[in-house]
């Protein structure tokens, strides 16, 4: 029995075939609505604090747990990626208007999206547009080839040899555009990527205290490796090939459409059938790519805390402890790594079976076409690489410019806010420069508190006078290291003002205060270079003759020169090859070459050996005179020196003297002395 084709048959076999592929999209949605939930529930079920999942490894014999939370509805509701829902264990998600929410999310992100692509590409608009031009020769041969193929299967052997000669002349001048276009891809991608790097870590630098104190370091750097990475392959090449794709689709289909208006409509049909599952699913990749990226950076976190404290932890023998912690956040990284590239192949099967669809709608009605004599073969051949063409650009954009834009959006959601975070110490409009120290420091009625509740400094009123060397002491939490934060202008004062020879510190600019503090911190940070290097880092044109002296001032220049490369000896990550005396010395001489009018130290000495803290208190005394030496330590042997002594309680003042004044008075001063010595 022969198959007849008539138009009735052709209406069926379309039907069907948009049929099925309307049921699969069905089945798709279905399984995202049904892992979103699972997703859900089991999000809710692990949201603890970090803190309480290590706690609840470790032996009760060594550490105290603490309580565990209560979960409250706001707890739970606030877990949801859907806002407005309270979400209890054991409940599950009620739907509300999904579509609304995935076009609302859509939206969103391409909004976020095409944000950055305004702000890094209009520097290289001209760049972007040539690199488009030359990329999209590759489709324009392709689409010429085809041409030519439908020309010679109906005109025959006549037409061959113009064809060939044609292709063949065309080939070298389209295959240099193509690598003109990656070239310039290639420029333009690293250079957009490099652009995103730089204003992030210079955003970061201009940020406030407040900011970087609860930022976690892991975090911090999952932007510019995991967030950046993805970023970075979407925001150059993908953005250019997937505008080069668009634009091509809309060029065949119109000489599809020119082909044969039949064949070019219906094939739109199981376009638009995909559609609303690719949406879905889109989301979908988006909420478990940013999970995954999430949990690395948790995972990160994890890694620095179990460096950083690894002699403790080997001390205490809670290796297998510790191990288990960072097995149990591999797993959650497992679980989310494993959605996340579902959800990529997903989009991905979703798009090439689409492909699938159209090629067999295509094949079906353009055959029946030919053989009921309404379509030459030639013109299906060359409509049928017309239509492979604008597949292959939809295949890419849907199976790899669209996956990675997705990832870029991911990326471009975790450090968006980072970016939008102002800093919350901010140069007035009517800031002026510092004119240099000459007189004195005061405080006036001051009080400070890092929240509302609690004022860690109450009604400070004193007096530093140019050339002084003053100390501050006091028992811990007494507030000394918030005196060194608001002098520095880390924070602003809650009440009250600091004033440097009658000019508010807020009405000053910044740069201008600072530059006139040099500062030696607990925790002395030197960088992996020579130590002459890290000498000069805070002035640049410094002369080595003027290095050598703020070495000799610091009484480290002849340690130095005991070193078998001197002042070119790499002190290692951190100063690792130094002593954490020799770390603060060279931090000393960088403060003195600096050479500022106050020099502001916090706590040099608290982790020091007694010779050492000693010699360290015996240099930081020579600097009186020379320099307005404020001392912040809790140790009081640092402090025997100076020429006034400021005594701190629960952030009030309630002694102030030289050594001997404050020792007559019998006080809290007194009272520390004879408990440290």
């Amino acid at each position: 029995m022969i198959y007849e084709f008539n138009d009735t048959n052709i209406l069926i076999v379309s039907f069907l075939i948009i049929g099925s592929l309307a049921a699969g999209s069905w089945g798709v949605t279905q399984y995202i609505n049904r892992r979103k939930t699972a997703l859900l529930l089991n999000r809710i079920g692990q949201s603890q604090p970090v803190e309480t999942s290590l706690f609840q490894q470790l032996a009760p014999d060594r550490l105290v747990r603490p309580s565990p939370k209560v979960r409250t509805k706001q707890d739970s509701a606030d877990c949801s990626p859907w806002k407005n829902r309270v979400i209890l264990p054991g409940s599950k998600p009620k739907q509300q208007n999904s579509w609304r929410i995935t076009l609302d999310k859509l939206i969103s992100e391409t909004r976020l999206v095409v944000k950055y692509m305004r702000r890094y590409w209009t520097p290289y608009w001209a760049i972007s547009i040539l690199s488009v031009i030359c990329l999209m020769s590759s489709s324009v041969y392709q689409l010429f080839f085809s041409q030519m193929l439908g020309v010679i299967v109906d005109q025959g052997a006549t037409a061959m040899t113009s064809s060939v000669i044609k292709l063949a002349v065309g080939l070298p001048l389209f295959l240099g555009l193509v690598l003109l276009g990656e070239r310039l891809t290639a420029r333009l991608t690293s250079r957009i990527a490099n652009d995103i790097r730089y204003d992030l870590f210079s955003h970061l630098q201009v940020l406030s205290q407040d900011f970087h104190k609860d930022a976690k370091s892991g975090d911090l750097l999952a932007h510019f490796s995991t967030d950046m990475e993805k970023i970075e392959r979407a925001m150059g090449k993908e953005i250019i090939l997937g505008i080069s794709d668009l634009i091509l689709v809309v060029i065949i289909f119109g000489i599809m459409l020119g082909v044969n208006g039949v064949l070019a409509l219906l094939s739109l049909l199981p376009i638009v059938v995909m559609l609303p599952v690719i949406a879905r699913s889109v989301r979908y990749v988006s909420e478990t790519g940013l999970r995954k990226n999430q949990q690395k950076a948790l995972m990160m976190d994890a890694v620095q805390e179990g460096l950083r404290g690894q002699m403790m932890i080997a001390g205490y023998g809670l290796q297998s402890i510790f191990g288990g912690y960072f097995g149990g956040e591999l797993k959650k990284l497992e679980d989310a790594d494993t959605e996340g590239l579902f959800g990529i192949t997903l989009v991905q099967q979703i798009s090439l079976f689409s492909v699938y669809f159209l090629s067999v709608l295509v094949l079906g009605v353009g055959t029946s076409l030919v053989l009921s004599g309404r379509l030459t073969i030639g013109t299906l051949l060359a409509f049928w690489g017309f239509s492979r063409g604008m597949y292959d650009r939809l295949s890419w954009f849907l199976n790899i410019r669209l996956t990675r834009w997705i990832e870029a959006s991911v990326g471009l959601q975790r450090i968006d806010p980072i970016l939008q975070q102002q800093p919350t110490i901010v140069d007035g409009d009517e800031a002026y420069p510092l004119p240099p120290f000459q007189h004195q420091l005061c405080f006036e009625q001051l009080c400070f508190g890092y929240d509302r509740q609690q004022h860690q400094l109450q009604d400070l009123n004193l007096t530093i006078k140019a050339g002084q060397f003053v100390a501050f002491v006091g028992p811990s939490g007494a507030g000394k290291s918030t005196i060194f934060n608001l002098l520095m202008r880390f924070y602003d004062v809650s009440q009250g003002r600091i004033i440097i020879d009658g000019h508010d510190l807020r009405q000053v600019t910044q740069a201008s205060l600072r530059k006139q503090i040099g500062v030696v911190l607990q925790e002395t940070f030197l960088f992996n270079t020579t130590i002459m290097d890290n000498i000069c880092i805070v002035k640049p044109d410094a002369t080595e003759a003027e290095a050598i002296a703020a070495a000799q001032a610091a009484e480290v220049h002849d340690f130095i020169l005991s070193l078998p490369e001197g002042y070119q000896t790499v002190v290692g990550e951190g100063g690792g090859r130094l002593s954490g005396g020799q770390r603060q010395r060279i931090a000393i001489a960088r403060a003195l070459l600096y050479n500022p009018p106050i020099l502001l130290l916090d706590e040099p000495t608290s982790s020091l050996s007694p010779e050492m803290a000693n010699s360290i208190n015996q240099a930081i005394a020579a600097l009186g005179g020379q320099h307005t030496v404020i001392l912040i330590t809790h140790q009081l042997q640092g402090a025997v020196n100076a020429d006034q002594i400021f005594v701190l309680e629960q952030g009030q003042l309630v002694e102030q003297g030289t050594h001997p004044q404050l020792l007559a008075s019998q006080g809290l001063y007194y009272h520390l002395w004879n408990v440290q010595n």
